[in-house]
C-alpha cells in the first residue's frame, strides 16, 4: 500500500471504528434489503439471520481497519454459515446474491459516513476498494463451497435412502416398519397419496439423471428418484405427475416415460411404480403413457406368451392384410358406425363392411359381436403398442 494511504489510514480506522460501534443499528435495515432480494431468506429466522450478518460485518470492518484479508477462522465460519443454510433450503445463488447486496449496503453506508466527515474522506475509501472486494470474494467462495458440499452428501443420502425405500416396497414385506421411517425421513406421509412416474435410462445415464434431480427439486410436492434396474423411477406425493412428465423430457429428451396411477399408502407406492413400469413398456420413443388410459394393453403385454395361442391368429392376420385391421379399428373407435368408420377411413361403407366380413372369416372373430369385438381389439392394441412400445427398442 502507498504512502498516501499510510497517512490517511488512521481516518478510514477511525471510520471502520464508528461503523462498527453502530452495527447493531444498521444490520436489521441491510437484512430487510436481503431478505426483499433474496425470497429463500423466509426460511431463515430473522433473528439468527440478524446475528449472523452482524458478526460477518463487524469481521470486515476490523479487518478493513487492519489492513487484513479474512483469518482462517473468519473463513472457516463462513463455510459454516454456508452448510447452515443448504440445511435451510436457501439455494446458492441466492446465498450468494445476499453477500452481494449486503456489502453493497455496506459499502453505502461507509461512503455516506465519509461523506460526513471533515474533510470527506469517501475518496480515500477508494483505495480500499481492492481489500474490500477480497473479502467479498474470499467470503462468499469460502461459503459456496461449503453449500455446494453439504448439498452432495444431502442428495446422496436422500438417493440412497430412497434406493432403499423402492427395495422394501419391491419385497412387499416390512415387518420391521423400516418402510415407514424411510417414508417420514423422505418427508412422505406414509398414509398420503403417492404417485410414480417411469422413464427408461439413456445408454449414459449420468448426462442426464443429475439435471433430471436437480430440475425434479424446484418442483412443488415431495418428489424422489432412484434408479431400478434398466429405468429411472420418480416417486410423488402432493406433485403434478404432468409437471414431473414435462421435467423428465426437458432433461432426457425423447425417452418414453409410464405414469401410474395415485394410489394411497406404501402399498399403493408399489403399486403406481408397477403401473408405471408397465405403461412405460408400451410407451414409445418420446411418449407419455397413462396407465389410466392404456391400462389394458399395459396389463396384458408382460403375458403376451402365455395368451399367444389365444390371439396370434388375429396378429397374423393384422400383419399379413393390415388394411382390415385398420377397418376393424376404425369400426371400434368409431362408436361401431360403419358409416362413421368409413368417412374416418376415407372409405366407401361398403369397403368396411367388406373388410369386417373378411376379418371375420380369417380370424372366427366378429368385430360385430362383443366377444368378436374384444377377442380383435385386444390383440390388435396389444400388436399396436408392442411395435412401438419399449419391448421392440
Amino acid at each position: 500500500m502507498g504512502s498516501a494511504l499510510d497517512e490517511d489510514w488512521p481516518e478510514v480506522r477511525g471510520l471502520c471504528a464508528e461503523v462498527r460501534r453502530d452495527v447493531p443499528v444498521i444490520v436489521p435495515e441491510i437484512v430487510t434489503h436481503i431478505r426483499a432480494a433474496s425470497p429463500d431468506y423466509e426460511h431463515v429466522p430473522r433473528a439468527d439471520h440478524e446475528k449472523h450478518v452482524g458478526e460477518q460485518f463487524r469481521g470486515l470492518l476490523d479487518g478493513l481497519a487492519a489492513r487484513c484479508p479474512p483469518t482462517a477462522a473468519q473463513t472457516e465460519a463462513a463455510r459454516e454459515l454456508g452448510r447452515q443454510r443448504a440445511r435451510q433450503g436457501v439455494r446458492v445463488e441466492e446465498m450468494i446474491g445476499a453477500y452481494h447486496v449486503g456489502y453493497r449496503e455496506m459499502w453505502n453506508v461507509l461512503l455516506a459516513r465519509a461523506d460526513e466527515r471533515e474533510p470527506p474522506l469517501a475518496a480515500h475509501l477508494v483505495r480500499v476498494v481492492d481489500l474490500w472486494w477480497t473479502w467479498i470474494r474470499l467470503i462468499s467462495s469460502a461459503s459456496a463451497d461449503a453449500h455446494a458440499e453439504t448439498l452432495r452428501s444431502q442428495h446422496a443420502v436422500q438417493i440412497t435412502m430412497t434406493h432403499r425405500f423402492l427395495e422394501i416396497l419391491r419385497a412387499g414385506e416390512d415387518p420391521s416398519g423400516e418402510a415407514v421411517h424411510l417414508a417420514r425421513a423422505l418427508t412422505f406421509d406414509p398414509d398420503g397419496s403417492f404417485q410414480a412416474v417411469c422413464f427408461l435410462l439413456p445408454s449414459r445415464p449420468e448426462d442426464g439423471l443429475d439435471q433430471l434431480r436437480q430440475r425434479l427439486r424446484r418442483l412443488p410436492g415431495t418428489i424422489h428418484s432412484a434408479t431400478r434396474g434398466t429405468h429411472g423411477v420418480v416417486l410423488c406425493q402432493a406433485a403434478a405427475a404432468d409437471l414431473v412428465t414435462a421435467t423428465v423430457h426437458e432433461a432426457l429428451p425423447g425417452e418414453a416415460v409410464g405414469i401410474g396411477l395415485p394410489r394411497p399408502g406404501l402399498a399403493g407406492a408399489e403399486a403406481s411404480i408397477v403401473d408405471a413400469e408397465r405403461a412405460l413398456a408400451v410407451a414409445g420413443a418420446g411418449e407419455a403413457v397413462l396407465f389410466g388410459e392404456e391400462w389394458l394393453p399395459a396389463t396384458l403385454l408382460p403375458h403376451g406368451p402365455r395368451l399367444a395361442p389365444l390371439l396370434q391368429v388375429g396378429s397374423d392376420v393384422a400383419a399379413d392384410h393390415p388394411h382390415l385391421a385398420d377397418a376393424v379399428l376404425g369400426y371400434a373407435e368409431c362408436g361401431f358406425s360403419i358409416t362413421s368408420a368409413a368417412k374416418s377411413l376415407n372409405l366407401h361403407p361398403n369397403s368396411v363392411k367388406y373388410r369386417l366380413d373378411r376379418w371375420t372369416q380369417l380370424t372366427g372373430w366378429d368385430p360385430r359381436e362383443v366377444r368378436g369385438l374384444l377377442n380383435s381389439w385386444i390383440t390388435l392394441r396389444m400388436r399396436e403398442r408392442s411395435r412401438t412400445g419399449r419391448a421392440t427398442r
